[in-house]
């Protein structure tokens, strides 16, 4: 059965495999995949509005078979949003333990804030 390429249905394959491309990307967090994985959920909020114009349709059996596609959309965005959550919390962590390296310690024990004034070191 072919599948108009403009159907809920085939729109939200069509998302379930960006999604999917996007939370491949997302299992090495560098700076690279991190970028394309942001063009391609650009890329499906885009798509998820026109979906969204086209909802309800009001045909219940239509609507019930999509209900199954958007299930599982729902649930690969979920992943995404787990791994998006743990590649922030990685370096959120990382960029607390640079800075410590760099301003050191308070008298307490905590990560000292780092310094934000400018130093201009001038031999002669």
């Amino acid at each position: 059965m072919a599948r108009d390429k403009h159907s809920p249905a085939a729109v939200v394959h069509e998302l379930r495999a960006t999604i999917r491309e996007a939370r491949t990307l997302l299992t090495n967090p560098t700076a690279e995949s991190l970028d394309a994985c942001r063009m391609r959920l650009e890329g499906a909020v885009e798509a998820l509005g026109l979906l969204r114009s086209s909802l309800p349709s009001g045909d219940s059996s239509r609507d019930g078979a999509l209900a199954a596609h958007l299930a599982s959309l729902r649930t690969e965005i979920a992943g995404v949003q787990i791994l998006l959550d743990s590649a922030a919390a990685f370096y959120s962590g990382w960029m607390r333990l640079a800075a410590s390296m760099f301003s050191g310690y308070t008298a307490n024990g905590n990560p000292a804030p780092p310094e934000t004034g400018c130093r201009v070191l001038v031999e002669v």
